[in-house]
């Protein structure tokens, strides 16, 4: 069994909750219970329903007995009803209950009416649902109990306690939620409330006090003012102070309501749409004016850090339109790309991409519009003031519009040159020769291979160049004067070669060249020309003067042929010219 033991401090409000429901109870009783039925406007549910949907589970249980208690006490105090006290009691807190079920169920238990989506679901559920289905067990116990007709007891119930919820929550909700349903009214405010509060008061006074005149429009003005200027607070003290004063006006035979032909209890009906009207009329308001503020302080926050960011961050931060046309750039654009921020406003961002680079940067911008929830990145070469080319890279990101239309693209650029020149470095050592600058044998194979795969018919050739007798050159004039000699071998290979061959110091004294599409006999007269060059040449050391001479091997590059086999085909040829004498050129028998 749930226990109901209590902190001290808990009790004045779940007492402060029973005493409220006892009074409105009491007065809901003595002033609507018209026809010799049920009462047409019960507010007493409001303050235990807002209970149940702000105090935490624990303190349920006992604010539903104490609840329970003053419902009997009030029924029993002056309801011809008496001998029914219980069936009332237990009804009524299982309404109260039933509405904060469905409203949690609809997703809105903790803080109903704090968005226009919780309007429609809270009406459901307070005005329509639970009084519609506890209303059935009353028609019938009622039936029971004294012959009363289901129909029109339970029409009775279903109005009274769905408008009086409907009316009464706003209010308490007020005095017993948080501080969000308290926007607007602060302690600086408290006297224009108070002044506003009391024009309400004095218009609907002066609207219900005659009954000549139908002037039931009259109080929608204060209660608009009400509701703009103090939003969630004004609308519900104007609603319920409509509800109350009209009806205590129309319950003495006052007011323009009295206009209306019909009973009493079909007067008071038409009072309670006049009220569902008002409500519906003051709360949507009030919630959407509450959610526009709400918006506008996140957009300005969001404002606020964007600038934040904007101005401090490294990254240049741009935002276009859909056609490319640059909106807004960040005070970082000056140092990242040079230009300055404002003179970019109006201009096609594409015209800071080189003119290579546009068509790959275009596609990344009409990827993102095509896919809003995504980020595209892309390296590109950029134009500076100064005319001189840098590497950038662009992080963009497309962003809809309420509508899903693309409002605005996003683009955050970073300066990828440092970035890119060490890569180049690092790419350069990973594939030169330390020494002498050339390709190594590894970048030199994938070149090769690369030729080998381009499938084009005769590829061109392939030349396995070695120095002659160095090794003797080494023991004789010393490994500098050998460094010495492979440096100015290589010079003479770039002087006698075209800038689209390949050269490489495959390691040692043995070098390579690469001739795409070079015809054999071509290839041999440029062989020619680099042996004749390195005979001709005298290499100068400190320890002396001495010349040197190549043998060379060349073979034909066949699609069909393997790298390995090419390479075996030229060294054999390599090997013919060593053993021929040296100091020549001899192309591969195949060719």
């Amino acid at each position: 069994m749930a226990s109901i033991t209590l902190p001290q401090r808990k009790i004045p409000i779940i007492a402060t909750v029973a005493i409220s429901y006892f009074v409105l109870a009491l007065g809901a009783i003595w002033l609507t219970r018209l026809s010799n039925n049920v009462a047409l406007l019960w507010l007493a549910n409001a303050p235990l329903i807002v209970a149940f949907c702000t105090r935490p589970r624990r303190e349920h249980l006992a604010l539903a007995l104490s609840c329970m208690a003053a419902s009997w006490s009030a029924t029993t105090a002056i309801s011809p009803y008496a001998p029914i006290a219980a069936m009332f009691m237990v009804l009524n807190v299982a309404e109260a209950w039933l509405t904060f079920a469905l409203l949690r169920r609809f997703g809105h238990g903790r803080r109903p009416l704090t968005s226009f989506a919780s309007i429609a679901p809270f009406v459901a559920a307070a005005g329509l649902l639970a009084p519609g289905i506890v209303g059935a067990f009353t028609a019938t116990g009622l039936w029971l109990f004294q012959g009363a007709a289901p129909g029109f007891t339970y029409l009775n119930w279903l109005v009274g306690h769905g408008l009086g919820a409907v009316i009464g929550m706003p209010v308490a909700l007020l005095l017993l939620g948080d501080r969000q349903y308290r926007e607007g009214l602060n302690r600086e405010r408290v006297g224009l409330f108070l002044l506003v509060t009391g024009a309400m008061v004095g218009v609907v006074v002066a609207t219900f006090y005659q009954d000549r005149l139908s002037l039931l429009f009259l109080p929608i003005l204060p209660i608009v003012v009400a509701t703009t200027l103090f939003r969630f607070a004004g609308a519900a003290v104007a609603v319920f102070a409509t509800a109350v004063i009209g009806a205590l006006f129309t319950l003495a035979g006052h007011g323009p309501v009295h206009l209306v032909q019909g009973s009493d209890a079909f007067q008071l009906q038409f009072f309670q749409f006049y009220l569902g009207t008002v409500f519906l009329t003051a709360l949507p308001f009030a919630t959407m004016m509450a959610e526009n503020r709400r918006l506008t302080e996140t957009l300005a926050a969001s404002e606020a850090r964007h600038r934040l960011i904007t101005e401090h961050a490294s990254d240049a931060m741009m935002a276009l339109d859909p056609d490319g046309t640059v909106r807004f750039a960040s005070p970082s654009v000056l140092e990242v790309t040079g230009f300055v921020p404002s003179a970019l406003v109006g201009e096609d961002a594409l015209t800071l991409v080189a003119p290579e680079d546009r068509a790959r940067v275009a596609a990344v911008h009409r990827a993102a519009l095509a896919n809003p929830d995504s980020s595209h990145r892309i390296d590109y070469r950029g134009v500076t003031p100064g005319g001189t080319g840098r590497w950038f890279e662009t992080t963009t990101r497309a962003v809809s519009g309420p509508d899903g239309a693309i409002a605005t693209v996003v683009n955050v650029v970073r300066d990828l040159s440092q970035y890119k020149a060490r890569e180049a470095d690092l790419e350069r050592q990973a594939s030169t020769d330390p020494m002498t600058g050339l390709l190594n044998r590894r970048a030199f194979q994938g070149r090769l291979a690369g030729l080998v795969r381009s499938d084009r018919g005769t590829s061109g050739v392939l030349a396995l160049l070695d120095l002659d007798h160095f090794k003797a050159v080494n023991d004789r004039w010393g490994h500098p004067a050998g460094d010495a000699a492979l440096l100015a071998f290589s010079d003479v290979l770039r002087d006698c070669v075209r800038a689209q061959d390949v050269i490489s110091r495959l390691g040692g004294e043995e070098f390579a060249i690469l001739f795409p599409d070079l015809h054999p006999a071509a290839a041999s007269a440029a062989c020619e020309r680099v042996r004749s060059a390195v005979a001709a040449m005298s290499v100068v050391t400190p320890a002396g003067a001495f010349s040197i001479t190549v043998s060379i091997g060349i073979a034909l590059i066949a699609p069909d042929a393997s790298p390995e086999a090419i390479l075996r085909q030229a060294d054999a040829a390599l090997y013919r010219a060593k053993a021929a004498g040296r100091n020549r050129v001899t192309v591969a028998a195949a060719v």
